[in-house]
Order: structure tokens, then C-alpha cells, then sequence
């Protein structure tokens, strides 16, 4: 089982660009663990994607600003849509879990119907843990301001390391 700390540690050699001047660590580096009610089959599914795994899943960008920016970013990274459906999802509720173990529920199909973007990139520039990253779950608040809301931002979890789907 991939834990936190494990990932906390990859990450810090992957964005340092340590790992990768002398091996493939860092691409071998868990970057975000999806677990719970995924896959085929019946029981409990886990899938770790590495920073090449997760980067090899179709991707989207946005540009929005957030309650956290001054202005409007452009974004890019995996939309849920593509990200749940690339696990097989079966369950409808998942827990989005920061490094330091912030934790929020939210119904995935909500999260998809309001367009969620698991940004990895800002600017064009992968995110350090220092600055949100290395993925920031977000929404396009610019283009549809009905989720300039609470429930809304409180899901936009960043420095995402682990999504549980539940029942």
C-alpha cells in the first residue's frame, strides 16, 4: 500500500528532478493512488498512477481564476470524466484526500456534471507541492458561476494525493 509519506517523499525527488537525472524513479514515483470501487470485477480496486501514467490519460485544460489566484490561470491536467472513467469507477461518492490529509466527499457525477479538472499544470508549469500541486482538483469558476460556491471550493482539494470511491 502506497502511503502518504511514500508519495510526499517521491514527489519531493521528482520535482527536484533528482531521481530522474540518474534513473527512472521518478517516473516509477506514485503520484496519485485511486482506490476503492474501481475496476472490473467485484470487491475493492486500487490503481497507482505514476507522474507518466497519469500525464498518458487524455487531457484538457481550463482557464478560470480562483478564491486562490489574483487572476485567471490556465490549468491543464485529466478532467474527471476521463479520469474516473479510465479506473472504471463504480461507486458514486468518492473521498478526496490532500498530503496533509485533508479530506472531502463529493458525488462523483457532480464533480464530472461541474466539468472537474485534476490539474497538474499551471501556466504550462508542472505544480510543486509548494504551490497547490502536484494536483489540484478544480472547477471552471469563470465559465459557470454557479459553483463560485462553498460546495464548490471546498471541494477544489489541492496537493491531491489519494481518491477513495465509495458506495
Amino acid at each position: 500500500m502506497v502511503t502518504r509519506r511514500v508519495l510526499v517523499q517521491g514527489l519531493s525527488l521528482s520535482l527536484l528532478g533528482l531521481a530522474s537525472r540518474h534513473s527512472n524513479a521518478a517516473s516509477e514515483t506514485p503520484f496519485l493512488r485511486v482506490s476503492g470501487e474501481i475496476g472490473a470485477g467485484e470487491g475493492p480496486g486500487e490503481r497507482v498512477f505514476d507522474a507518466v501514467s497519469f500525464a498518458a490519460l487524455p487531457q484538457t485544460h481550463i482557464r478560470t481564476a480562483t478564491p486562490w489566484h489574483q487572476d485567471a490561470v490556465d490549468f491543464s491536467g485529466v478532467s474527471a470524466k476521463n479520469l474516473f472513467t479510465a479506473v472504471e469507477r463504480r461507486g458514486a461518492n468518492a473521498q478526496l484526500i490532500a498530503l496533509n490529509d485533508y479530506m472531502v466527499e463529493a458525488s462523483i457525477d457532480e464533480v464530472v456534471a461541474a466539468d472537474g479538472l485534476f490539474a497538474t499544470h499551471q501556466n504550462g508549469v508542472a505544480m510543486p507541492i509548494s504551490d497547490k500541486g502536484p494536483i489540484f482538483l478544480l472547477f471552471p469558476f469563470d465559465d459557470r458561476p454557479e459553483l463560485r460556491h462553498q460546495a464548490y471550493y471546498s471541494r477544489a482539494v489541492w496537493q491531491l494525493s489519494e481518491v477513495v470511491v465509495t458506495t
